[in-house]
């Protein structure tokens, strides 16, 4: 085998190697899109549990203080029941009506509580009814990205081993360089001739060096880029 035959090897193995991880990396947009939507669901979610436990806190509050002013209205009444003198039975009186008016304006915001209360539980319930029907439709999606990245791992592992394989072909010093010019992000790092000059920057080729490689074997480094070439004939 050549040293040209070689690097093209070693050259497809490292295209299969490529293409693999493209597709490994479209995975991710997919297992991204689905936990972003998961997530959404469950930031709102959270942030409903919050409203609840702050109405509920609320209505606790007021229903303590309802039952506070109920029970000055029944004293009041008591000792209006045993008030002796006009003054007595007015003062009574005043502070009942006034006890009355407190407890009518929080009964009015304990409903107005229990109102919201019930909106953002139903709220909350349907958020929960949402994200189990989110799981529920994730699994089935979850499941195949998980098949395809194992096989998809499992074939990168092979493919991995064969450019192992490929490599020890390659002289060192070529390989060195080849490497180097691939590890700068250039998928195609080996090209052929197009026409008289490089097939990656279009630079033309010294009639001299043209002619070392029309046998089809040599390879030449572009003067311009750097990168291998060949002559494909």
């Amino acid at each position: 085998m050549t040293d040209l035959s070689a690097l093209l090897a070693l050259q497809e193995d490292d295209l299969a190697i490529h293409g693999i991880e493209t597709r490994l990396a479209a995975l991710e947009p997919r297992i991204r899109e689905l936990d972003t939507r998961r997530q959404r669901i469950v930031d709102g979610i959270t942030r409903q549990t919050a409203l609840v436990s702050a109405e509920e806190k609320k209505q606790a509050f007021l229903k303590d203080k309802i039952s506070e002013h109920r029970a000055l209205i029944d004293r009041n009444q008591v000792q209006l029941d045993a008030v002796k003198t006009m003054r007595q039975a007015t003062a009574a009186s005043a502070q009942m009506e006034q006890a009355r008016k407190i407890v009518a304006g929080e009964e009015s915001d304990l409903l107005a509580i229990n109102r919201r209360l019930e909106e953002l539980r139903g709220a909350l319930g349907g958020a929960n009814s949402e994200l189990a029907a989110c799981e529920a439709e994730q699994a089935t999606a979850r499941g195949e990205v998980t098949t395809q990245r194992a096989e998809l791992e499992g074939e990168l592992v092979t493919a991995q081993q064969k450019r192992a394989a490929s490599a020890k072909g390659v002289p060192d010093a070529l390989r060195s360089k080849y490497d180097r010019i691939r590890n700068k992000k250039r998928v195609q790092v080996v090209v052929a001739l197009n026409s008289l000059s490089c097939g990656a920057c279009d630079t033309a080729i010294p009639m001299q060096r043209r002619h070392a490689m029309m046998s089809g074997t040599t390879i030449e480094m572009c003067e311009v880029c750097g990168v291998p070439m060949y002559n494909a004939g």
